[in-house]
């Protein structure tokens, strides 16, 4: 789905719970595409599942697979479900709002889940794997505001064409998908206008 879209592969990334792809591209391409190509990743194991189960005939392929398949939908940053979920929410909130409440959101559903598996005597494997995904977790957090700049600084050296305008008081509240009327001290800026004030060029 990534190449038919057009997006470039930087690299493939192994982990215990499963491969993670990342992408060489601009933080604003369209939501939607982003989205289209989340959601082929858990639609990619379901197919695996339904032949492999055709031709292995076996109850633990099941299990593992929907076991796998479950873990990569739990709304945990870096997981698909995940990032699908902050892909839900930017189409609501700001791209920093939503950015922090999907880091909020995994910490709660990561350190809950660790706490169920201790309390139901789960194997230590699964506890290992939780302990990753946080490490992960708290990876992003550390990268939030290179995300940030790097948004902003896309939309000062990129011409993107979005359909749906907003007026915000404040580029903290720029969101994806939209163009920005900027309200400062009763003066309105267009987004372009505002981001050369900010960068000190005319």
């Amino acid at each position: 789905m990534g190449m038919i879209l057009g997006w470039k592969v930087d690299k493939i990334c192994l982990y215990p719970y499963g491969g993670v792809i990342k992408f060489n591209e601009d933080i604003n391409r369209k939501l939607i595409e982003e989205i289209m190509i989340l959601i082929m990743g858990p639609i990619t194991q379901l197919i695996y599942l339904f032949f492999g189960n055709f031709i292995f005939r076996s109850a633990i392929f099941v299990q593992y697979n929907l076991a796998i398949l479950f873990f990569n939908l739990l709304p945990i940053y870096p997981l698909d479900g995940g990032k699908i979920l902050n892909l839900l929410l930017n189409y609501f909130f700001s791209f920093r709002m939503s950015y922090y409440l999907s880091i909020v959101t995994s910490f709660i559903f990561s350190f809950l889940l660790i706490f169920i598996s201790l309390r139901e005597k789960y194997t230590f494997n699964l506890i290992f794997m939780f302990l990753i995904v946080i490490s992960k977790i708290f990876e992003e957090l550390r990268k939030r505001k290179y995300y940030f700049n790097k948004f902003i600084l896309e939309r000062y050296l990129n011409n993107y064409h979005f359909q749906h305008l907003k007026t915000i008081s404040s580029i903290k509240k720029m969101m994806r998908d939209k163009r920005h009327i900027i309200k400062n001290h009763n003066t309105y800026y267009t987004e372009k206008e505002y981001l050369r004030k900010l960068y000190g060029r005319k």
